[in-house]
């Protein structure tokens, strides 16, 4: 029990007695404290990191501002401690604190580029280069990427003067239309439309009579499909007949042709031959004249018979 008291007063007697206005400004102490470190987290200050300082040298800072990122290949690497106007050289001096663990190639480039559409800009190295790197503090080539309205303002420019030549072009055709649509050529635009009703009328009753003959016509065509099966179906006949009228030609073309027509060339030249024994037989009026008489004197004979029948004919009955 003794031992235990005497613990509890040298624990008392070590405890700190702070007065009201102490315990106030300890609180105030560490509310500013974590209001630094909260700030400089969000302007992007790595305040228990290792850093290096580099410089870049630009002629207009459009859009960049302090504490604004440092990217590379995407990542960001670091921020823009500060941006001075450099009087003498009339441009803007900016300080940039990356991580040192990133080295920065000698030939490496820092690029004001667009991150957005609203005009923001940032700066991202480019890192190109050998196997050399930058020391501490120095300055970095620069350089400044087009952002979208200059790229849309560079693309719209020769857009605007075909687009100027094209409003001309189209206020001299209507000009021109206007000329031409005077009263006369109203009158002949309506006439031509009033024949092309004409015409499209007559389209449609064309296209309703043949709607109307649709069965006909498919009829025809039926009978032109079985004309067509028949003529295929007739076309072995015909090849028959075509090789007999080939076999008949060949036959004509084999036989002796000349020699027939030779023939019959002699033989017409022994009729007209008046010696020969058919001339005088067809030439000659002794033929005809004695085949007259035998004629009449035939008929002569009939007459008789007919007249004088018992003169000629004797009829005995056993």
């Amino acid at each position: 029990m003794y031992l235990h008291r005497i613990i509890k007063d040298k624990e008392e007697s070590m405890k700190i007695k702070l007065t009201k206005e102490q315990r106030i400004g300890l609180f105030t102490i560490l509310v500013l404290a974590a209001l630094y470190f909260t700030i400089n987290y969000l302007r992007g200050k790595d305040l228990f990191g290792s850093t290096n300082i580099y410089y870049a040298v630009y002629e207009s800072v459009d859009g960049i501002s302090v504490s604004g990122p440092v990217y590379i290949k995407g990542l960001k690497v670091g921020t823009i401690e500060k941006i001075k106007y450099q009087k003498k050289t009339d441009n803007m001096l900016i300080t940039m604190k990356l991580k040192s663990e990133y080295n920065i190639p000698d030939s490496s480039v820092a690029e004001i580029f667009s991150t957005d559409l609203l005009g923001s800009k940032a700066i991202r190295i480019v890192t190109a280069g050998s196997g050399k790197y930058l020391e501490e503090k120095d300055t970095i080539r620069t350089s400044v990427d087009s952002d979208l309205f200059q790229m849309l303002g560079q693309e719209l420019l020769p857009l605007k003067e075909q687009i100027s030549e094209l409003v001309e072009s189209i206020k001299g055709t209507f000009d021109n239309i206007n000329n031409v649509l005077d009263d006369e050529g109203k009158a002949r635009i309506s006439s031509a439309l009033a024949n092309l009703d004409r015409s499209l009328a007559d389209l449609q009753r064309i296209t309703s009579n043949i709607r109307d003959k649709e069965g006909t016509i498919n009829r025809v065509m039926g009978n032109i499909d079985t004309l067509t099966g028949s003529l295929s179906k007739s076309s072995e006949h015909l090849d028959i007949s075509l090789k007999n009228f080939q076999d008949i030609t060949d036959s004509l073309n084999r036989a002796d042709l000349a020699g027939t027509v030779s023939a019959l060339r002699s033989i017409l030249m022994d009729l007209n031959n008046p010696q020969g024994s058919i001339g005088k037989l067809i030439k000659s009026d002794s033929l005809h004249n004695s085949v007259d008489s035998v004629l009449n004197q035939l008929e002569d004979l009939i007459r008789n018979i007919n007249e004088n029948p018992k003169k000629y004919i004797k009829v005995s009955v056993f």
